[in-house]
């Protein structure tokens, strides 16, 4: 599977609810795939940016939204949706989706809010007893979901009134499990920085075709791609969409990051690789199961899931060791600790109930003798005449006009006995022919059935016989049915943490092959890095590591490189970023070592990448993302600049960077940790020293395209960048007048006195 396959495999088929009021969000998505809901916490959510939601849109990339709030956010849903202009939202009824539509609105308020939870009272969820009162209901669903949350359970609510609208067309749609996501422990990413980053896109660094650098590898997704199962694969590319700031949780991945690239170890790594390389997902054969569709395949297809993720805790078991515990395989050793564990009970019921051998010869389920003694009386019966019945049926299917190889007669519930053969067989007369008194009575993709007189004489002598092994065997199923949907919650369960230990033996091949090392995580303010690599550029050419220190040590937050030659800034922020997010998925990083603080979001003004469908021109790219960084970063965040203003005149530019700079230092001990890259080598003379400020300055001088700083001296362009800061001032002004909007005289003096470089500028 590849990386466009395993994206489309883990986001494709997600339907996403998002409820906001009052600068608060509450969201959760149903995965069709895995047959889950996961509820994501109330948190703040502030108008217009929106970058809890946006965050959202990017990692999940649903295929369908339901949006419910304030009249407001319904009014900016189109846009932050990306649906096409004038979209007007329709009203969510009977919940089924249209082609056409992409997105639809569910009623806000306190009546639509009882009514989601009605509803999710009125769920199924397995484990939950099926003769529950309303109290045990409610306590039940009380410990799966907040329900003080109020923006939360309208998200679950109008939900769940969508799925029951779709489960009308296709029976398959069911909740398996509820999961509670909580978002102050995820690490945000805007998208832009996402794509510059390229942790999933393998779009090249502009340059990179210098370097014969293949696309098709140039992703951190595709370094990290090593997984041994379909499940390992999805499940890497959620942790990877999801990183996150909870530090016990990215302990532990470490924990087993560590042990599994022990040398020591390499026997039962390869036990475990082994054993999760026979797996598939079983969400697809539940399906089939519960709604009696499985085959005789798909009953050994599970059989032989159960089998091997059996003997994968078996394996757990043996090599449990403190430094693991708690982690995905002390986890899985847990499952199968108890004699009477889930796992071992359902395997000896399948050995016990299901007669595979036999059930090959229809390909449908099959008992074992043994299990029901009036089903083994009435087999025996059969078992009788089956010399007879085969040599009557052999006479007459020589007989019929067409290919004898290809022909079968079997017993088909609702018909009884039917000659079947392949579809494209040449049949050119069997239903009109009546000489021989065939007629097709059913057909599949692949099969036709049909019958003639020796079919109806054999209904006739035996059809009831054979119809009361089927409704004998019906009785059995049921039951069998009826036990797996007890356990399917912690099958679910077994098979999302063995998906998980596969990922975390990708990161152990990663940082073996690649020698990365295991950072030291903590929370503080801090982002030190011995020898850091960027680790998609060494996989094509050698790379120079860089050091880093960033931390009150030193007291340096902000760091600017001012270099007007081409000396590699901008893979230098990149590396940085990666190194950090690396960290906050539990992989070992490209450096000699790394002392890294949890962040709560990674902003950036990276590559812009320019297209006439995004709207945007560079420039207006630019400012969209540096709004973006001085709307909504933190103490926490990490901030990435990369040649600001570049898309303006060369003046502009100056002054725009400068402004951004002083207003992210203005929060002193609050202020970001910041990199920024820059061709203007003249900063230091527009800076005031700050200490949580170097600046890092090549003194070698290179002609600008644009403008050459020794022709010039400080003065004068310290008026340039006046002047220009007072001509936005002066446009922005402009822009209220023409808009009819009341411009107070003291809003002018409290634009200009509120920069920075203009009251520099006064006191000069």
């Amino acid at each position: 599977m590849d990386e466009v396959e395993s994206n489309a495999a883990s986001q494709a088929n997600k339907i996403l609810s998002l409820c906001w009021s009052c600068g608060n969000v509450a969201a959760s998505y149903y995965d069709v795939d895995q047959m889950e809901i996961y509820a994501i916490q109330k948190v703040s959510d502030q108008a217009p940016q929106y970058p809890i939601i946006r965050n959202l849109i990017r990692r999940y990339k649903p295929m369908f939204y339901l949006v419910s709030g304030s009249k407001n956010f319904l009014e900016d849903a189109p846009e932050l949706l990306d649906l096409p202009v004038g979209t007007i939202l329709q009203h969510i009824d009977s919940g089924k989706i249209i082609c056409e539509e992409k997105a639809r609105y569910c009623d806000f308020g306190p009546k639509p809010m009882k009514a989601s939870v009605v509803k999710i009272m009125a769920m199924n969820l397995p484990g939950l007893p099926q003769q529950a009162t309303e109290s045990e209901r409610r306590l039940f669903m009380e410990s799966v979901l907040p329900f003080n949350q109020d923006l939360l359970i309208h998200s679950v609510g109008c939900l769940l009134k969508l799925l029951d609208g779709l489960a009308s067309e296709n029976e398959s749609l069911m909740v398996s499990k509820i999961n509670v996501l909580a978002p102050e422990s995820l690490l945000v990413i805007d998208e832009l920085t996402c794509q510059a980053l390229q942790i999933f896109d393998s779009r090249l660094h502009p340059s990179g075709f210098k370097r014969n650098m293949e696309s098709s590898t140039c992703s951190l997704f595709n370094l990290f791609n090593r997984c041994s199962s379909k499940i390992g694969k999805i499940e890497l590319n959620n942790i990877m969409q999801q990183p996150i700031r909870d530090l016990p949780e990215l302990e532990k991945r470490l924990d087993i990051v560590q042990w599994l690239a022990n040398p020591q170890n390499t026997r039962f790594v390869d036990e475990m690789k082994n054993y999760i390389s026979n797996l598939n997902r079983i969400q697809p054969l539940y399906k089939k199961i519960s709604s009696k569709r499985a085959k005789n395949n798909d009953w050994k297809s599970m059989k032989k899931n159960i089998y091997y993720v059996y003997l994968l805790c078996k394996l757990c078991i043996t090599v449990r060791e403190p430094s693991i515990d708690g982690t995905a395989i002390a986890v899985l050793a847990e499952f199968v600790s108890q004699p009477g564990n889930t796992l071992k009970q359902l395997l000896f019921t399948l050995d016990e109930v299901l007669d595979l051998e036999r059930g090959d010869q229809g390909n449908k389920f099959t008992v074992k003798p043994g299990i029901d003694h009036e089903l083994d009386g009435l087999r025996a019966q059969v078992d009788e005449t089956q010399t007879a019945l085969l040599e009557t049926s052999r006479l007459e299917i020589e007989n019929l006009p067409i290919d004898a190889d290809d022909v079968f007669v079997t017993f088909l519930p609702g018909y009884g006995f039917v000659f079947s053969t392949t579809r494209g067989n040449e049949m050119p007369s069997i239903s009109t022919d009546d000489s021989t008194s065939m007629n097709v009575v059913h057909q599949s993709d692949t099969t036709v059935y049909f019958q003639n007189d020796l079919c109806r004489q054999l209904n006739a002598k035996f059809g009831g016989l054979l119809a009361s092994i089927s409704d004998h065997e019906q009785v059995i199923l049921e039951k069998l049915i009826t036990y797996i949907d007890r356990i399917i919650a912690e099958l679910i369960d077994i098979f999302n943490v063995t998906a998980r230990l596969d990922t975390f033996l990708a990161f152990a091949s990663v940082a073996v092959t690649q020698e990365f090392s295991r950072p030291v995580l903590c929370d503080q303010k801090i982002l030190q890095i011995k020898q850091g690599r960027h680790p998609l550029l060494e996989q094509h050419k050698p790379y120079h590591p860089n050091d880093t220190d960033l931390s009150t040590t030193n007291n340096c937050f902000v760091k600017i490189l001012a270099s007007a030659e081409p000396s590699g800034k901008t893979i230098y922020l990149k590396e940085l970023a990666l190194i950090c997010y690396l960290a906050h998925i539990g992989s070992f990083v490209p450096a000699q070592a790394a002392v890294i603080g949890l962040l709560d979001s990674i902003y950036s003004r990276l590559d812009f990448p320019e297209s006439v469908f995004s709207g945007k021109s560079s420039f207006m790219g630019e400012l969209y993302q540096m709004s973006n960084i001085l709307s909504n970063t933190t103490a926490r965040s990490m901030v990435l600049i990369d040649e600001f203003g570049k898309g303006t005149t060369y003046s502009e530019g100056k002054s725009l960077m400068i402004s951004s700079i002083e207003h992210l230092l203005q929060k002193d001990v609050d202020v970001p940790i910041t990199i920024v890259a820059t061709q203007f080598t003249a900063l230091s003379n527009y800076l005031h020293e700050h200490r949580y400020l170097r600046i890092y300055t090549s003194h070698r001088k290179v002609m600008s395209s644009r403008h050459d700083e020794s022709l010039t001296g400080p003065d004068n362009h310290h008026q340039e960048i006046v002047t220009s800061v007072i001509q936005s001032l002066t446009l922005t002004l402009t822009k209220k007048y023409l808009a009819n909007e009341r411009v107070d005289p003291s809003l002018v003096n409290h634009l200009y006195r509120s920069v920075p470089i203009t009251q520099a500028h006064l006191r000069r």
